[in-house]
């Protein structure tokens, strides 16, 4: 047998290692967090809560949520296979809008599995339930009645708010659901249309609110809930054109392929959270392919998009600050460019940052800097109210990390960074900034949550893992499968997005 020979037969067994390990690890990940014996969090700190004994299972919705994983599986390998052999701009088009289409799909597939009243029910009370978030209240409440005069007087109101969801937020959020709220209400017959196509655990978890909301109202927040559905799941086209981008066609399909049955992102829809990665993936893949572009005006132009993504996403989340520290690494490190043109990339993303932000505040007259100033006052304060200890979670959040990306995707990512030197910048540079956030303490705990937006670029490690191993299609459908399992095994234990 030659060396080609052997090396191959030695990578075939290590890639079946490999994946059995994977079973293994979500195999007692479940087993674990059935008996109790692995903790969902940090007792007397931090708990994930767990749901109650009395919950049970409804097999058969489980089988159907088990389908739509298996049939996103085989995809999943379909399309990695077929990019793997040719990779024309047009069949990678076409394996990318089918990628969306079965992301939406699978993403709507999953909770059917999960326990009566913790799968598609809570389309209809995570957004309602003050505990939850509390953004739709203050909408109706308090906003929609003028919300430009909310929004101009949102510096002052800011100041006395609380150390949780509204006091660490700008006001985006608000002001999309009083946008929604209104426009429900000024068109009663898209509100009733809306209400009619709603599925049945959906309508049940608003019959099950009193007093129940109006029409509109219950329109609005279905929507709220099918915009968060999209734009999560349509992560997967800006992730498959950041790694694209440093990435043959195959590869970038397999980062792309990961992210649809990631557990934080299933269990957590349809809180904002979700729809975050969206942002920031699309800032990361046009810094990436600004540095890329040979036209030097299309290039700038690219970096300047990036930057307007971040200034949209910091009117509804200060965690995009992180993120364009990222997008700074991804340019300033790309050594086929060069240094002069890095630097005006980078500049050309800040003038496109400031343009919004700068935009926003003549248009409103609300100061964004005071309202940030202040949401970072109310976030550091947070841990002066709930105590935390900083070495406990130093540690603790990494594990949580591993569970929420699936830990078959964690698996890989580590077999991708065997040789540092050869893994894609933007996997790199996000975990480097994710490292330096774990360092400063600014999270300790909920990181499943708090780290979604960061949480694509980690699939882009694994996939590189998963390429130098040079797997087949099967290896990535079980994978993507076993991911699939543990988020399916996870929803029916864990309660993470209604009120503690």
């Amino acid at each position: 047998m030659g060396h080609w020979s052997r090396k191959i037969v030695a990578m075939r067994v290590l890639t079946r290692m490999i994946l059995i390990f994977s079973i293994v690890l979500v195999a007692l990940l479940v087993v674990g967090l059935r008996t109790g014996r692995i903790p969902t969090g940090i007792r007397g700190e931090w708990e994930w809560l767990r749901l109650g004994e009395k919950v049970h299972l409804d097999w058969a919705s489980m089988a159907l949520g088990a389908s739509g994983v298996a049939v996103f599986s085989v995809m999943a390998g379909l399309g990695y296979r077929s990019l793997r052999q040719a990779a024309t701009t047009t069949r990678e088009a076409l394996w990318l809008a089918g990628l969306l289409v079965a992301a939406i799909a699978v993403q709507v597939a999953i909770p059917i599995g999960a326990p009566y009243g913790y799968g598609l029910t809570r389309w209809a009370l995570v957004n309602y339930l003050p505990g939850s978030s509390g953004y739709f209240r203050i909408a109706r409440d308090r906003a929609a009645p003028d919300p430009i005069r909310f929004l101009a007087e949102y510096p002052v109101w800011i100041e006395s708010q609380d150390s949780l969801h509204i006091g660490t937020h700008p006001p985006g959020l608000i002001l999309a659901e009083c946008l929604l709220l209104s426009t429900m209400e000024r068109h009663p017959g898209l509100a009733e249309s809306l209400t009619d196509w709603m599925p049945e655990p959906v309508q049940a978890g608003f019959r099950s609110l009193s007093p129940p909301p109006r029409r509109h109202e219950r329109a609005a927040l279905f929507v709220t809930a099918l915009i968060t559905l999209v734009a999560c799941a349509g992560t997967v086209v800006p992730l498959y054109l950041l790694a694209r981008s440093s990435m043959p066609a195959h590869a970038a399909w397999a980062a792309a392929a990961l992210w649809p049955v990631t557990s934080a992102a299933n269990l957590f829809q349809p809180d904002a959270d979700t729809a975050y990665p969206l942002l920031s993936t699309a800032a990361w893949a046009l810094a990436a392919w600004s540095a890329r572009w040979t036209g030097r005006r299309s290039a700038f132009v690219l970096a300047a998009a990036s930057g307007i993504v971040m200034g949209l996403g910091m009117a509804f989340t200060l965690a995009l600050l992180p993120v364009g520290l990222i997008v700074a690494l991804i340019v300033a490190t790309d050594s086929s460019v060069r240094p002069v043109r890095r630097i005006g990339l980078i500049a050309a993303t800040g003038v496109g940052f400031l343009a919004v932000v700068l935009g926003g505040w003549i248009a409103s007259g609300a100061n964004p800097f005071v309202i940030w100033s202040w949401n970072l006052h109310h976030h550091a304060r947070f841990y002066d109210e709930y105590p935390r200890t900083y070495r406990v979670w130093l540690w603790a959040n990494g594990i949580e990390l591993a569970i929420a990306i699936g830990l078959p995707t964690a698996v890989w990512a580590m077999v991708g960074m065997v040789s540092p030197r050869s893994l894609p910048r933007p996997a790199w540079a996000t975990l480097a900034v994710l490292f330096l956030v774990n360092l400063t303490g600014r999270n300790m705990g909920e990181v499943a949550r708090l780290w979604l937006l960061f949480m694509p670029p980690i699939t882009i490690a694994a996939a590189k893992g998963l390429d130098r191993l040079g797997v087949g299609p099967i290896a990535v459908a079980i994978t993507t499968a076993t991911i699939g399992a543990q988020t399916l095994a996870l929803q029916a234990m864990i309660q993470v997005v209604y009120p503690v």
